[in-house]
């Protein structure tokens, strides 16, 4: 009778169990349809305001004039603005970029390695100034190769050609990026001949950045970068790589990294309200993570890729709210490669599926990024110049 009775509670027990995971789960699914309600709420108000304006962007296949003639264009990079009573397609500028280094190398012992290099790079009719880096490593241990590395470098950046003029947003008034970047680590290799090799690295940078260009979403439904006027950005980066012979034939190789990358606005205050000073830049995920590997035999592949990014913020003052932020994710891609060698060429035959867990993840507010999908390479590599047996 006791027994009985027991097998009853356990029983009740694991239905009550699962009525509140079903619980759960339905209050979470409403929670998910309640947002994207009030995300398809506010794009249909913006879009409603930027029609009565007569400012928005259309993707376009074709264009057809007032003449009759008509001109193909490609939705991925060709976009045609309204404006008022006009309409433009693209942008139509070029600039002439030059880039140019001096190096010089000393090695005062046999463990300390010092260097310099100086760049110096003209975009268009501008000059930027001269761009001066120092390095230096030192050989810390020879068993396990342990090297200890440091650098200053100046930062100066240009604005892209998309940054300019990009259509939609493009900002012809942006400022050349500009700043001072300390690294330093420690890096480590130990291996036996033909059977493993092991490295990994750690280090720390700190960089301090005036004039940021960062793109961020307008009113009008699109983004525009802009320049943040101070930005401190430092964190840590770890990698490790480990490849092995686990046969004659059958090789594996892995490797994984991880960073934390904080990117702090420590600008001042553009407005009363606003409120992004000491807070993390938007789209910026403070965490990510990555790891490969990669099965080989003969002349197939096998390669496996996974990657984590942390939230990111969409607003400047890191509010959360239903469009405030984006959610973690996870991707994984896989792929199948197979060489193939012919008298002519080398070619390479891969397929890859990506998102291969049907991951819904966003890298761009109300922009959902593709479920699973599959691509399929070809890669021909002429044999020029090599005699024929």
């Amino acid at each position: 009778m006791i027994l009985t009775v027991a097998i009853l509670l356990a029983g009740a027990g694991t239905g009550y169990a699962q009525s509140q995971d079903a619980n759960s789960r339905k209050m979470a699914r409403k929670q998910m349809k309640a947002e994207q309600d009030a995300r398809d709420r506010l794009a249909f108000e913006e879009a409603r305001k930027a029609i009565e304006a007569k400012e928005f962007v259309l993707e376009a296949d074709q264009v057809s004039f007032k003449s009759g003639s008509t001109a193909q264009v490609s939705s991925n990079t060709n976009f045609v603005a309204v404006q008022g009573d006009k309409a433009v397609v693209g942008y139509d500028k070029g600039r002439i970029e030059l880039d140019g280094s001096l190096s010089a190398k000393w090695r005062p012992t046999e463990r300390l390695g010092l260097s310099v290099v100086v760049r110096e790079a003209m975009y268009g009719t501008s000059w930027s100034p001269v761009i001066p880096a120092f390095f230096a490593d030192c050989l810390l241990s020879r068993r396990g190769n342990v090297v200890a590395k440091a650098s200053v470098s100046r930062n100066y950046r240009f604005p892209t050609l998309n940054d300019l003029y990009f259509l939609p947003g493009g900002n012809p008034g942006l400022n050349s990026e500009k700043g001072v970047a300390y690294e330093a680590g420690l890096s480590f290799a130990v291996g036996k001949e033909g059977a493993y090799t092991l490295s990994g690295s750690a280090s720390w940078y700190d960089q301090h950045i005036d004039d940021w260009i960062l793109w961020l979403p307008t009113a009008k439904g699109f983004f525009s970068p802009v320049n943040i006027k101070k930005v401190h950005a430092y964190g840590v980066e770890i990698r490790a790589d480990l490849a092995a012979s686990l046969t004659r034939e059958l090789k594996i190789n892995l490797n994984g990294t991880f960073s934390w990358a904080p990117s702090i606005n420590e600008g001042e205050p553009m407005s009363p309200a606003d409120r992004s000073v000491g807070k993390q830049l938007p789209y910026e995920p403070e965490y990510s993570a990555t790891a490969t590997g990669r099965l080989s035999w003969r002349s197939w592949g096998l390669l496996y890729q996974f990657c984590y990014y942390s939230e990111r913020y969409t607003m400047s003052s890191n509010d959360i709210t239903l469009t405030g932020r984006l959610t973690p994710y996870l991707m994984s891609n896989l792929s199948l490669e197979k060489g193939l060698s012919l008298r002519w060429a080398d070619l390479t035959l891969k397929g890859t599926v990506n998102n291969l867990f049907n991951e819904e993840y966003l890298s761009v507010l109300s922009r959902p990024m593709p479920r699973m999908n599959a691509e399929f390479f070809i890669g021909i590599k002429p044999k020029w110049g090599t005699k024929k047996r």
